[in-house]
């Protein structure tokens, strides 16, 4: 009661502890208000960098499907075009495998750069084993089909078979042999003449081993990628990669 009657007698000293009190009270509503306004941005800063990222992983999620993808379908036309060329003799088919292995060494490169390391590892293999069956088939399709051919030619019971041994067992360097043999076995092309030359130590069952197990690698690799690739993408979560949750003012709002 004392200090009421203080402040009755003195209305000046009254006014300044009322202005005193705002100003206190202004002080400590600014810094609730600048403090507020720090979490806001704080929290801005932070939903900021939680879409960006989203994006991001996002948008590397959807390269990494599309370029895994596209390595193994290019990889699976080699494969089928090479199938092909092993029954029927066909230089387009033989000039579109080599334009679809370019293809193929483009797009290894970009994968590469986009997937996680076991992936980039089983890719290789792909790309390696389907190359090597590209070579397989490029040496010993046409000597398959020479051989054919040569039977065929010779299959009226006029067979030189000792004759045609003998041309086939001159020095390889020969450059005589491919022409004996067009000479020797009427209706046998030039290019078939140059392979049974160039690749008659290579038996039919060794070709066939070589073709066997270059078929089963390439099996053997596509599944490992695909294997590796449903392993980075999540494909058996069902969902694309999320981000890291937000910090506790996020998760307390």
């Amino acid at each position: 009661m004392d200090a009421w009657r203080y402040f009755e007698k003195n209305p000046e000293a009254a006014a300044a502890l009322v202005a005193a009190i705002a100003v206190i009270a202004g002080v400590v509503g600014a810094r609730i208000q600048a403090n507020a306004g720090r979490a806001q941005a704080a929290a801005a800063r932070e939903a900021a960098e939680i879409s960006a990222e989203a994006q991001r992983v996002a948008a590397l999620w959807t390269i990494q499907q599309k370029q895994v993808a596209e390595l193994i379908r290019i990889a699976n036309s080699i494969y089928q075009k090479c199938n092909r060329l092993w029954n029927v003799a066909d230089e387009e088919l033989a000039d579109q495998i080599g334009e679809t292995s370019e293809e193929l060494s483009l797009v290894w490169a970009e994968v590469r750069l986009v997937v996680t390391r076991n992936v980039a590892t089983a890719a290789g293999e792909l790309a390696h084993v389907v190359v090597q069956f590209e070579t397989t088939t490029h040496h010993y399709a046409p000597v398959r089909h020479a051989r054919v051919a040569l039977a065929r030619l010779t299959a009226d019971g006029d067979d030189p078979a000792a004759e045609i041994a003998r041309i086939l067992a001159w020095g390889p360097g020969d450059p005589d042999r491919s022409e004996a043999l067009c000479n020797l076995v009427p209706g046998l092309s030039d290019e078939h003449a140059y392979y049974l030359a160039a690749y008659h130590d290579r038996s039919d069952d060794y070709i066939w081993t070589q073709r066997t197990s270059d078929r089963r690698a390439f099996h053997t690799a596509l599944n490992r990628l695909v294997h590796e690739a449903r392993h980075m993408l999540r494909s058996e979560d069902d969902v694309t990669p999320r981000p890291a949750r937000s910090r506790w003012w996020r998760r307390a709002a």
